[in-house]
């Protein structure tokens, strides 16, 4: 068994042991893949026949307008799982790889069946739902308080803490594509910054100070 799922299991279900329904229901249901960076796992409308659980790595997931202008929601990490996959028959997201990612999926049906049985994964969902919430209003307050510069630190910022780097191999364009908005905004932006001493800029490389 991989061992960021066995630590998974032994996180999430902290009262029980290896024995009980949830975790060898659990074991036996589902697939664990691997999802190479910058891949879909989710595309947009694409039916939905399971559950995502990060076990290694981190997911990015993303919007998408009539016009194909690209929104970044939120990243998924381990032990995270997207919920709105499981109020949707077919996708409302777009989940890609941020990095080489290793997801365990869990088939629908099976999910519907553990939330009547296992108290301990309704405990798990109600926890997943609220950081999904918390998430979501995180990034509507963004959108609606925040100007873009102040949007573009805070991306900025917490691709530093997904990738544990103050160097991040990240393009203008990237980054525009995820806050929706122009390259040439976003360059502008990075070169004030830049000149503020907060960031090295490189070829297709922001380096936070």
């Amino acid at each position: 068994m991989n061992n960021s799922l066995k630590n998974f299991i032994q996180a999430s279900f902290p009262n029980t042991d290896s024995k009980h329904p949830i975790q060898t229901e659990f074991l036996s249901v589902g697939e664990l893949v691997q999802v190479s960076e910058g891949d879909f796992l989710i595309d947009i409308n694409e039916e939905m026949t399971y559950v995502p659980i990060v076990t290694d790595g981190v997911l990015k997931v993303t919007r998408e307008d009539e016009d194909g202008h690209e929104l970044f929601l939120y990243y998924l990490e381990y032990g995270e799982t997207c919920t709105i996959s499981m109020m949707y028959q077919e996708s409302a997201v777009r989940v890609t790889a941020e990095e080489d990612t290793w997801v365990y999926k869990v088939p629908i049906g099976s999910i519907n069946d553990w939330m009547s049985r296992f108290p301990e994964w309704r405990d798990f969902l109600m926890k997943a739902y609220k950081v999904r919430f918390d998430g979501l209003l995180q990034a509507i307050d963004e959108l609606a308080f925040k100007k873009m510069d102040e949007r573009l630190i805070n991306y900025l910022n917490k691709l530093k803490a997904i990738k544990e780097s103050n160097e991040l191999n990240v393009s203008h364009s990237e980054i525009a594509l995820s806050l929706n908005t122009s390259r040439e905004v976003i360059s502008r932006l990075l070169k004030q910054l830049e000149k503020l001493g907060k960031v090295e800029l490189g070829r297709n490389k922001v380096i936070l100070k």
